[in-house]
């Protein structure tokens, strides 16, 4: 997922709704029309904190009993050294799913993180193998610390987000502890032109038949400081696919499960996570908890209401019915589609798996 025409709620949620639709009706042509309205958006003046300590620290202590790896753990390697590993990245808040002493998918994208994360491996070179250098590193007393602490700020809420858009790493924090850190993927960057299919209209309520239309917009995933603010249990159908338990911060930008999770930033804005993660992801936050994007230019704090905005969707210049493609950034038109959404608490998500893509 990743267009921000929002996907928005039943009965159970309180909208105040803008509508800004095409000018004039002419296909080749969009209302620029901005708007005010982000209920994810977090406005009061911010500042970034005058000393912000390291984020990793790997303490060494002689006394840890160690153990040795005779050969490199890769996907598809098995026995009681994965499930060691396994173990070890839950204690280190990184989910490599069951330690059933299988390599499967998800422990690869939980050595992801740690590569990216603790290693400072760029993104596109962290291999997914754990040679016994690395393992002996993990097998120490690793401290990993927030970017930004429980403060005031945010009314000493216990539970914020950060996503580091530079290393495709997202970490949930309760108490200034990581409780989730997970490997994901995010707005590609590229422009892209589909024929897309609306199933609901701008109140979020289900229209007599499916309307396609053929769009472009901009894969951009802003920078900025928000809060969570709306989530949908199971798979919620956009335009541009499934998205599983989305919880949304930024208009319709959202963190979700999607069966594909690459290394390289691939979605249309929103913040993929593996699905496994997506089925209790929600749980971990409230809505109203913070959500921090660093992009890797500027500092959150430092980003303006305009330039949190994600860019909206606008009529294919050169539309079609037949094909759908992407293509490089050519324009920055756009065509909004915006809400006021009153914050609101849904249960836990399900754990069924639904295929989904976005």
């Amino acid at each position: 997922m990743g267009r921000w025409t929002p996907v928005f709620a039943s009965a159970a949620v309180l909208a105040v709704v803008i509508f800004v639709g095409f000018s004039g009706g002419d296909k080749n042509e969009a209302s620029n029309t901005t708007f005010d309205q982000n209920a994810g958006a977090v406005n009061e003046s911010l500042t970034v904190p005058s000393s912000i300590g390291e984020q990793v620290v790997i303490p060494t202590d002689p006394a840890v009993e160690k153990t040795q790896l005779t050969s490199e753990l890769k996907i598809n390697s098995s026995g009681l050294a994965v499930a060691a590993l396994q173990n070890r990245l839950k204690e280190l808040a990184f989910d490599p799913g069951p330690a059933d002493g299988y390599f499967g998918n998800q422990t690869r994208q939980a050595v992801w993180a740690f590569e990216k994360l603790v290693l400072g491996t760029p993104m596109t070179e962290a291999t997914g193998h754990v040679t016994n250098e690395m393992w002996q590193l993990m097998q120490d007393p690793i401290e990993i610390a927030p970017r930004r602490v429980k403060a005031v700020t945010y009314n000493q809420r216990p539970t914020h987000a950060e996503i580091y858009l530079d290393k495709q790493v997202m970490i949930i924090f309760t108490d200034d502890k990581p409780v989730l850190i997970t490997h994901i993927s995010s707005g590609s960057g590229e422009t892209w032109c589909e024929i897309v299919t609306y199933s609901i209209d701008a109140k979020g309520e289900p229209l007599p038949e499916p309307r396609t239309a053929d769009e472009c917009g901009e894969s951009k995933t802003p920078g900025g400081v928000f809060s969570f603010y709306l989530r949908y249990e199971g798979n919620r159908q956009g335009p541009l696919g499934g998205m599983w338990n989305p919880v949304f911060f930024n208009y319709g930008i959202a963190v979700h499960g999607a069966d594909e999770v690459p290394l390289h930033p691939a979605s249309h804005g929103c913040i993929r996570i593996p699905n496994k993660i997506a089925d209790y992801f929600p749980s971990l936050v409230q809505n109203k908890d913070r959500v921090y994007v660093w992009d890797g230019i500027k500092e959150p704090e430092e980003y303006s209401k305009e330039e949190k905005k994600p860019p909206g969707n606008y009529p294919n210049p050169a539309a079609t019915t037949s094909t759908s493609t992407t293509v490089k950034k050519t324009t920055s038109t756009t065509v909004v589609t915006a809400t006021t959404i009153a914050p609101t608490t849904t249960p836990s998500a399900t754990t069924t798996t639904v295929p989904t893509t976005s």
